[in-house]
């Protein structure tokens, strides 16, 4: 058993023009499951096909109109064709436009109203954002590959580029006004690193953090170190946005690190930060551990280790 998925077009009086897109051959019957309907591959190939030929219509319509000349006003002729390669959601496609030339003021025109510098549309765009903001590019690339007839633009670069790309884009959320001011406010930040189980991909360091009041508002925020954004920034406009004032006590808790006391600075908390719990109990650690190790060489030595190790383990 055959099908021919056929293509009709139809145009602005009525007259019907069709395209063979895709031979379909399967079973009759179904004693193998994995002939039954479509596969992925087939699917893959269909919208392909289909997507190929709807491109080369618009295109076609496209090349037919002729701008006027920018510089005298005159109209323009064909003066060669470009084919201009782009990327879409179900494959990649060529689009044939001419470019124009003006007789009487010989000004070029690259097209009619065709943006420049664009190697893929919109939706594959943010699509590509939307799968690389809950996976790593990689990941997201292969997943892209594996569901869609994506034939270009799978790289995890390209996928990292387009990202940053569309986050540029994207409007800066309000910041909403708090019910009210806040006394007191504790900033936490903290940093880590998320590193990469295959050979040759990035190792990130991501800073993350909250603001939280003692009625119990609370903002989260988070960045990666080496981007374009401001982990400073984001935490005055979290302390904004849970009601800072100038009255406002601000207390920041950090691992010790100069760099995010450093940040905490910029952020507009002058006080010094205070290590958190685990950090704290960290040191007390490695205090108690060199406490230990301590020579207990005669009766001095012993007495001065005893009063130590008391003095440290009453700390912890």
């Amino acid at each position: 058993m055959a099908w021919i998925v056929k293509l009709v077009s139809i145009g602005a009086e009525g007259d019907e023009h069709s395209t063979d897109v895709m031979r379909i051959a399967k079973p009759d019957d179904l004693t193998d499951l994995a002939s039954l309907g479509l596969t992925l591959a087939e699917g893959k190939r269909l919208l392909a096909g289909i997507q190929r030929e709807i491109v080369a219509a618009q295109a076609r319509v496209h090349a037919a109109r002729r701008p006027g000349c920018p510089g005298c006003g005159g109209v323009c002729r064909v003066k060669d064709y470009r084919q201009h390669a782009l990327a879409t959601l179900f494959g990649q496609v060529a689009v044939r436009l001419p470019r124009f030339h003006c007789a009487g003021c010989a000004t070029t025109e690259a097209g009619v109203g065709w943006p420049s510098h664009v190697r893929s549309t919109p939706e594959l765009d943010r699509l590509r954002a939307q799968f690389s903001a809950l996976m790593t590019y990689r990941t997201a690339a292969e997943m892209l590959a594996q569901l869609f007839p994506v034939d270009a633009g799978t790289d995890p670069e390209t996928l990292r580029r387009h990202t940053f790309k569309v986050a540029e884009s994207l409007p800066m959320p309000v910041t909403a006004e708090p019910a009210a001011s806040a006394e007191a406010i504790v900033v936490t930040l903290d940093s880590t690193f998320v590193r990469s189980c295959e050979e040759g991909e990035r190792h990130l360091e991501v800073r993350i953090g909250n603001v939280e009041t003692t009625t119990g508002r609370r903002q989260v925020f988070g960045a990666v170190v080496k981007t374009d954004t401001d982990p400073a920034a984001l935490i005055r406009r979290s302390l904004d946005a849970v009601g800072r004032t100038e009255g406002t006590v601000l207390t920041a808790f950090t691992d010790g690190c100069s760099g995010l006391r450093r940040l905490v600075l910029a952020a507009g908390v002058d006080g010094l930060p205070i290590l958190d719990w685990f950090h704290v109990a960290m040191r007390l650690h490695h205090l108690t551990q060199i406490a230990g190790a301590l020579s207990s060489d005669g009766p001095e030595r012993a007495a001065a280790k005893a009063v130590i190790v008391e003095e440290v383990e009453r700390l912890r």
